[in-house]
């Protein structure tokens, strides 16, 4: 159960990490709802494109490597 969970995280990080770099501003400001904290942090992704590019990559990045370290298929009872 634990890899199943390992890699629901990892095609999680994954995927947010392409919207991000494809769609940076679109991306950052479909989550603009919430508290005012919230909203004023993804207000900042949005008008700050090459950094939100930047750090979704890094996401991308770190999914893969969380993926290319579980093992084949969950052990067998």
């Amino acid at each position: 159960m634990k890899v199943v969970l390992a890699e629901s995280v990892a095609m999680m990080a994954i995927g947010d990490g392409v919207l991000g770099v494809v769609f940076p501003v679109q991306h950052s400001t479909r989550w603009e709802f919430g508290p005012e904290p919230w909203r004023k942090c993804m207000r900042m992704w949005a008008e700050h494109p090459g950094l939100t590019r930047a750090v979704s990559a890094l996401q991308i990045a770190a999914g893969l490597v969380l993926a290319s370290r579980l093992r084949a298929a969950p052990p067998r009872k």
